[in-house]
């Protein structure tokens, strides 16, 4: 090899956001990309919204450095970053790769259309959540029961290091689809400028929309950077989508309203957790007919890379997505998945450690489900 790009994609956990067209189109132009001696190793980061919040940017961080200790130190890297949201624009919407937001337009009220729109009211109903659970939690030494703002202005403070309020201020909804991707390209290139660790390597970054109706990205960036790899798997992407009809049928599930089988909280580290793996398992251990492909619309995925560490927070979207997928998609079964089984026993440590992710497994009654990537590849080998 030549050359390593590291690719981190930051989407949302929406059940809608992941097919097998897309996989196979990753699978293809890597493939291609290592014919050039050019080695492309994909991290994918999600929570709800595409938001770079600071666990999102630590997250970066610690992917990239993961990419660099595991890498020839001879080898030149290239680091991209990917950020996606997704929503549903309207027929008379300029839907060429690479577009603009003001010839882009969002259908009002599509199923189609981010839940993070309403982050803030998802923000409230945890709110109301807490005070009427009223948790014991300590202060200083000292229990503190949460039962009104300012107590869990209390609680922000002390386990997630926020001094505010926590709806509309620590979850926020989205202000404008159009604009949302090339805001939070903004909030991270102000967030890397200020870090000289992430300063030093020139990380190149894109923003677009993917448009679950026509299932292909738009980027609202001008299309700059040029990224060839993105650029070209994208491109295999709209190829697929319309001109292969099984490709179509494959895909109506990321047309319809979102409505998946089961939750699933990874690391973002493909070689530690599969979407796709996990998928098989639940569709296998609840007796569901499939052919092995991945489907949109089956797992509402949330990931990070600190998710194996017990003793720090999750971060506020990754709250308010996993709230959301209990609440109002009904997900009380949520699988958990390491690499191994210590990893995976970690993820679940942190779950419980979290006082507001623990409330929210206690108070909905969610099936937390073990597994872990080694067993499963065991399992399909």
């Amino acid at each position: 090899m030549t050359e390593k790009q590291v690719h981190i994609l930051i989407g949302c956990a929406d059940a809608r956001d992941l097919s097998q067209v897309q996989l196979d189109a990753i699978d293809k132009v890597t493939a291609e990309f290592r014919d050039m001696s050019i080695e492309v190793e994909l991290h994918v980061i999600r929570a709800a919204g595409s938001f770079v919040t600071p666990d999102i940017v630590m997250d970066i961080k610690r992917t990239i450095e993961q990419a660099q200790r595991a890498s020839d130190p001879l080898l030149p890297i290239s680091y991209y970053i990917h950020i996606q949201t997704h929503g549903h624009l309207t027929e008379d919407s300029n839907d060429h790769y690479i577009s603009h937001v003001h010839d882009l337009k969002i259908v009002e009220g599509s199923p189609l259309n981010c839940g993070m729109l309403g982050a803030s009211g998802v923000g409230i109903e945890i709110e109301q959540m807490i005070v009427e659970e009223k948790p014991v939690i300590t202060i200083k030494g000292r229990a503190v029961v949460v039962d009104n703002d300012t107590k869990i202005k209390y609680l922000l403070q002390e386990y997630y290091a926020y001094d505010g309020y926590l709806a509309g201020d620590w979850i926020k909804s989205i202000d404008l689809l159009r604009t949302h991707p090339r805001h939070q390209r903004t909030v991270l290139e102000k967030a890397i400028a200020v870090d000289p660790e992430l300063k030093m390597l020139r990380i190149q970054i894109t923003c677009g929309i993917m448009d679950y109706a026509i299932h292909s990205l738009i980027r609202v960036d001008d299309g700059d950077p040029s990224v060839p790899y993105w650029d070209t798997v994208q491109t295999e992407i709209r190829k697929h989508t319309q001109n292969d009809r099984s490709a179509k049928e494959m895909l109506i599930n990321q047309s319809a309203k979102q409505k998946p089988l089961a939750g699933l909280l990874c690391m973002s580290d493909p070689r530690m957790s599969s979407r796709l793996l996990a998928a098989n398992y639940y569709m296998r251990h609840k007796n569901i007919q499939h052919t092995g492909d991945y489907l949109p619309n089956t797992v509402f995925n949330i990931t990070g890379s600190s998710f194996d560490i017990p003793q720090t927070p999750f971060g506020p979207y990754v709250i308010a997505g996993f709230f959301y997928a209990v609440k109002h998609l009904h997900l009380v079964d949520q699988m958990v998945m390491g690499y191994n089984e210590d990893q995976t026993d970690r993820i679940i440590k942190k779950i419980k450690n979290d006082p507001i992710m623990r409330m929210i497994v206690q108070k909905f009654d969610v099936n937390l489900i073990a597994i872990n990537q080694l067993e499963l590849q065991q399992e399909e080998a």
